[in-house]
C-alpha cells in the first residue's frame, strides 16, 4: 500500500510539473516555454522507482544549461543548413556527456530541440532551466519525506576507448540520417534514446520490442489527446499536457518499463504543427524503430 502511495504522489508531481509549464506557455502565448524533456526528467527522477541516470542535480541543472544555450546559438549563428546544425549539435553534446561524469543522455535534446524548432529566443533556455530547477527541488523534497529513494552520486569513470568510438560511430549515424530526421520531423527525445540504448547495459535493450511499442504509445496518446481536446473540441492544452502525461505513467507502470524519453514523446505534441499530428505516431514508430535497430549493433560489453 504505501509503495503504492509513494508512486501515486510521484506521479501527481511530475503531472503537475507539465502542466505548469504548459500552462504558464499558454496563458503567456508563447510555446518556447514548453521543454518536453521536462517530462523525461521527471519520469526519470521522480516516477521511476530508481534514478534512471547517475547525475547530481546541480550537474543536472548546469548540463541543460550549457546545451540549451548551445543549441540557440547553433539557430543564431549558424550559416549552414539545419541539417549540419542538427549534427553539430548531437556532437558536441556527445563529447560534452562522456566528459560530463554523468550518464544524463537527456542534454542532446536541450541542444537538439532547439535546432530542429528554430528556435533563437533566450525565453527557452530560461524556462529550460527554471523547469529543471524545479525538478530537482521536488526530487530533494520527495527524497526527504520517503516518498523517493535517494542515491548519492559516484562522478563515473573517465571514458575509455569503446566509449569514444561509440560515440563517433553515433555522431556518423545521425549525419546520415540528419536529413530524414529534419524532413520528417523525428523528435529530439529519440536522439536521447539511441544514445541511451546503444550502451551495452541498457536494460531497454533486452526488450526492443516492447521498448519501441511503450515510446510509440506514448507518442500516439500525446497526439491523439491534443487533437481530440485542443483541435477538435478547443479545451485547453494544459488538460491535453495533463492527461498525455498520466497516460504515458500509466503506460510505463502497466509494462513495467520506465522510459523517460518517451514522457517527453507524449508532451512533444503540444508544440509540434497542427497539421503533423495525426502522421507524428507513425514517425516517432518508424523513428524509434530504426534507432533501437542502430543501437543494437553497438554490442560490446562493458569491462
Amino acid at each position: 500500500m504505501n509503495q503504492r502511495w509513494n508512486y501515486a504522489v510521484r506521479s501527481i508531481v511530475c503531472i503537475a510539473l507539465a502542466a505548469a509549464m504548459v500552462g504558464v506557455s499558454e496563458l503567456l502565448g508563447d510555446k518556447e516555454i514548453i521543454f518536453p524533456e521536462i517530462t523525461a526528467l521527471t519520469v526519470g527522477a521522480i516516477a521511476a522507482p530508481k534514478h534512471s541516470w547517475k547525475v547530481s542535480r546541480a550537474r543536472m541543472i548546469i548540463l541543460i544549461a550549457v546545451c540549451s544555450v548551445i543549441g540557440i546559438l547553433i539557430v543564431r549563428f549558424s550559416p549552414f543548413p539545419k541539417a549540419v546544425g542538427l549534427t553539430a549539435a548531437f556532437a558536441l553534446c556527445q563529447v560534452i556527456y562522456l566528459m560530463s561524469g554523468t550518464s544524463f543522455a537527456p542534454l542532446i535534446s536541450a541542444a537538439a530541440l532547439p535546432v530542429l524548432m528554430g528556435t533563437e529566443t533566450i525565453i527557452y533556455p530560461i524556462s529550460a532551466v527554471t523547469m529543471t530547477v524545479l525538478t530537482c527541488l521536488a526530487q530533494y523534497i520527495l527524497e526527504r519525506s520517503g516518498v523517493c529513494e535517494r542515491e548519492n552520486f559516484v562522478p563515473l569513470a573517465k571514458p575509455y576507448k569503446f566509449k569514444w568510438i561509440s560515440a563517433i560511430v553515433r555522431v556518423v549515424a545521425v549525419s546520415i540520417l540528419a536529413f530524414p530526421l529534419i524532413h520528417f520531423g523525428i523528435a529530439p527525445p529519440l536522439l536521447v534514446a539511441f544514445t541511451e540504448f546503444s550502451d551495452p547495459q541498457s536494460k531497454a535493450r533486452s526488450k526492443p520490442v516492447k521498448t519501441v511499442l511503450i515510446i510509440t504509445g506514448c507518442a500516439l496518446t500525446g497526439a491523439l489527446l491534443r487533437y481530440l481536446l485542443c483541435c477538435n473540441a478547443g479545451l485547453p492544452l494544459t488538460l491535453a499536457a495533463i492527461l498525455s502525461v498520466a497516460a504515458a505513467l500509466i503506460i510505463m507502470k502497466l509494462a513495467g518499463q520506465f522510459i523517460p524519453p518517451a514522457g517527453a514523446l507524449g508532451v512533444l505534441p503540444m508544440i509540434i504543427p497542427q497539421e503533423t499530428l495525426l502522421i507524428y505516431p507513425a514517425e516517432i514508430l518508424a523513428g524509434a524503430a530504426v534507432f533501437m535497430a542502430a543501437a543494437l549493433c553497438f554490442r560490446k560489453k562493458e569491462t
